[in-house]
């Protein structure tokens, strides 16, 4: 049962790392966005 445990927590770190970089990325793609919502309503 021990050992079920540990794979268990190993595959949510491998899940928070994966959701982490996945935020990262989605948080740079809205980032870029919005730069370009702001410019179009500058012109």
């Amino acid at each position: 049962m021990g050992d079920f445990e540990k794979q268990v927590k190993e595959r949510a770190q491998g899940l928070k790392r994966i959701l982490n970089k996945g935020f990262k990325v989605v948080k740079h793609a809205c980032k870029n966005g919005w730069e370009k919502v702001k410019h179009i309503r500058k012109r």
